[in-house]
């Protein structure tokens, strides 16, 4: 079957939207920098923005568009997809407004249970909408599994980035106070998501399909998706990460970034033929129409 671009992108940019918005949750629970987060969400609410439009550019139509919104209710995999957005959306702008100044801290702490819950969520059910009996190769659970590591990933190092960018006080890498110092650590957590979900989907799928895609599962998902991911977010948690902390995240981003393409092109890839709704640009199949 046909790679389907948008949808590529929407999944893997949404789901890094919502790890970044999980990760500056987290950082206001367990400690970190307020400049760091407030980046960050902005970070996390254009990924949002973008990835939406990706979504609507495969929807092909505004009358497609309109009968997705319309039909939020029916809870078909695009519309969970799309009221996990828009709650994400609401609840990082709603941070962004209630730190904008000091004194709000019950509030903030509320929203910021909520950026991780939902910052999670919108990138395992970015991949549940496929979970169908009509494709063989979609159907199992380790599907949005591979989903969620690979924007947990992508969002944890892009997190990593930004606070390596931010300089503290003392005109060091924002980095190493991030989630109370354990910011690596918790990007190490999501890289082995990201290697237990990417693996576990590829034996699904068997020898023989991977075999058949041996670029894609081997060299995209698996060099880059798996074993440069856990090399990067090991490498955090030596000395080299005060050293050269952007340098390591930007070294993640592209491993992570590359590996969650390749694994959403193999599931397009590996998909049987004759469900073709998705390469005419008619959704009806996910809106329960």
């Amino acid at each position: 079957m046909a790679i389907q671009w948008p949808l590529v992108l929407f999944s893997l940019l949404a789901g890094a939207g919502g790890a970044m918005l999980a990760f500056a949750g987290l950082s206001q629970l367990l400690g970190g920098s307020r400049t760091v987060r407030r980046r960050a969400v902005w970070c996390a609410l254009a990924l949002f923005v973008i990835g939406g439009l990706c979504s609507v550019a495969h929807l092909a139509s505004p009358l497609n568009a309109i009968s997705a919104v319309t039909n939020l209710l029916s809870f078909s995999g695009i519309s969970i997809e799309l009221m996990l957005l828009g709650a994400s959306f609401i609840v990082g702008a709603a941070y962004l407004v209630l730190t904008r100044e000091e004194g709000r801290d019950g509030a903030v702490r509320v929203v910021a249970v909520l950026a991780v819950i939902f910052g999670v969520a919108i990138g395992f059910f970015c991949g549940h909408g496929y979970v169908i009996d009509a494709q063989p190769t979609w159907s199992t659970e380790t599907l949005p599994l591979a989903y969620l590591g690979t924007s947990l990933a992508l969002g944890a190092f892009a997190y990593a980035l930004v606070a390596a960018a931010t300089k503290t006080p003392a005109d060091k890498a924002a980095s190493a106070e991030e989630l109370g110092g354990k910011l690596w650590p918790a990007v190490l957590v999501c890289a082995v998501v990201d290697a237990a979900g990417i693996l576990a989907y590829g034996l699904f799928l068997g020898l023989d399909a991977v075999a058949a895609q041996g670029v894609l599962f081997w060299g995209g998902a698996v060099a880059c998706g798996v074993v440069g991911v856990l090399a990067c977010a090991i490498a955090g948690m030596t000395a080299q990460a005060a050293k050269a902390p952007a340098a390591l995240a930007v070294a993640g981003v592209a491993c992570a970034a590359i590996g969650g393409v390749a694994l959403r092109m193999l599931m397009w890839a590996c998909a049987t033929g004759y469900l073709n709704l998705f390469s005419h640009g008619i959704p009806s199949v996910m809106l329960n129409l």
